[in-house]
């Protein structure tokens, strides 16, 4: 270990590129780039190729780059495993690393194939609830955590890989309480070192904007266009409305099967002239969609972590309506900053629409709630300084330990 505590630290990350969103860029550090910017530590990307195949080394921002020949894009798989593992242990021998960070199934190489696995920690970092737990959990209800219990040793060895990469990191970062305890619950009995810590979020791109005068309200959705997604209850909502003249945006790629079936399903529900499907965005276009909105839409049936796009929303002031789920009661206030309603109730989410739509002032009072949360809990230098304090814990600790 070269590192001193405080001080300027050497990193490798394990990552894959976005596909749809930014198809260039390695998904981590699209993530935590603001965080890795202020903490000045000099980070190494190994990621996939570009999709058109292309290989080498780039400077992408803050990071070296190295795009791995031999991989495929956008694919976590034994050719990533093998090239990433034996390009760590090059670089590694010329200036050795620090710490090593990459989420889920990225590290796997390293962690299996990697010599100096054992001697340079790792960090993960988690942003997906599980799925089977959130399932479990959104049927069996005050009979979930015993019924977890029971069918975790399965799950655990289903995804034999990616539990393996968990209890080998030094800490498994998460970005909400929730999916924290989750984590511990997912292998109860042999736990990963899992703690809750969110990523910041700049609020100074988006601006808030009240709803133009005289044009129908906008309702506005953002993410992957998927079914657990919530993207057939996005148009139940809308033809729910008594208010019959807002219109809703579905931001995000969609393949052409869905986006037929959703064409479809809003003809059949009589909606078809009310909605738009943009396709994606990118980042920097994104606040302008958002700008001028009545009510962000989130009724997503999928274990999410901590969802960027509802906090995107909340920076540009505007109030949420979601499915309630255990994430995002930590990040939407019920009656404050949002609503929070019974999950696969499309009812319930439009009686609530209604309600903000026909009452400005509430929209109002509530997007400006959820835009000083995201300020104060979200605020970038807050967080930054627990991810310092957390990396040079993990760091201290590896040097602690006697050679091997």
């Amino acid at each position: 270990m070269h590192y001193v505590n405080g001080n300027r630290m050497r990193i490798c990350a394990f990552s894959r590129i976005m596909g749809e969103h930014r198809p260039h860029y390695p998904s981590l550090i699209s993530i935590l780039s603001p965080m890795f910017r202020e903490l000045g530590h000099e980070v190494t990307v190994l990621t996939t190729v570009m999709p058109d195949g292309a290989s080498g080394v780039r400077q992408e921002g803050i990071a070296e780059v190295h795009y791995l020949a031999g991989t495929k894009a956008d694919r976590l798989d034994a050719a990533f495993y093998a090239a990433s593992a034996r390009a760590f242990d090059a670089l590694h021998a010329k200036r050795p690393f620090d710490l090593t960070f990459g989420r889920g199934k990225s590290v796997w190489g390293f962690v299996s194939q990697s010599a100096n696995a054992a001697r340079v920690p790792l960090v993960l970092h988690e942003g997906t609830y599980p799925k089977w737990l959130h399932k479990i959990e959104t049927r069996f209800g005050p009979l979930a955590p015993a019924v977890a219990r029971a069918l975790a040793p399965a799950f655990a060895l289903k995804n034999g890989e990616t539990r393996a990469c968990k209890q080998a990191a030094a800490r498994v970062v998460c970005n909400s309480s929730a999916l924290a305890e989750a984590e511990k619950l997912a292998v109860w009995w042999q736990p990963p070192r899992a703690v809750p810590l969110e990523y910041g979020f700049d609020t100074t791109p988006y601006r808030v904007e009240p709803p133009p005068a005289g044009q129908p309200p906008r309702l506005i959705f953002v993410g992957r266009l998927t079914w657990d997604k919530g993207i057939l209850p996005m148009i139940d909502v809308l033809a729910q409305l008594k208010n019959r003249t807002a219109t809703l945006e579905a931001i995000g790629p969609a393949s052409p099967a869905i986006q037929q079936r959703l064409l479809n399903h809003a003809q059949q529900a009589g909606v078809a002239d009310r909605y738009s499907l943009p396709g994606p965005v990118r980042n920097d276009e994104l606040p302008d969609h958002l700008a001028g909105a009545s009510v962000f839409l989130f009724p997503s049936t999928h274990g999410e972590g901590l969802p960027k796009s509802v906090l995107e929303a909340m920076a540009a002031g505007l109030p949420v309506v979601a499915y309630r789920t255990k994430v995002l009661e930590e990040v939407v206030d019920d009656g404050v900053t949002g609503f929070l309603v019974p999950i696969r109730s499309a009812k319930a989410m439009a009686e609530r629409v209604d309600q903000l739509l026909a009452d400005p002032a509430l929209r109002a009072r509530m997007g400006a709630a959820a835009r000083q949360k995201l300020e104060t809990k979200f605020r970038p230098e807050v967080i930054n300084a627990r991810w310092r304090v957390l990396l040079d814990e993990v760091v201290a600790e590896a040097a602690s330990r006697p050679s091997r």
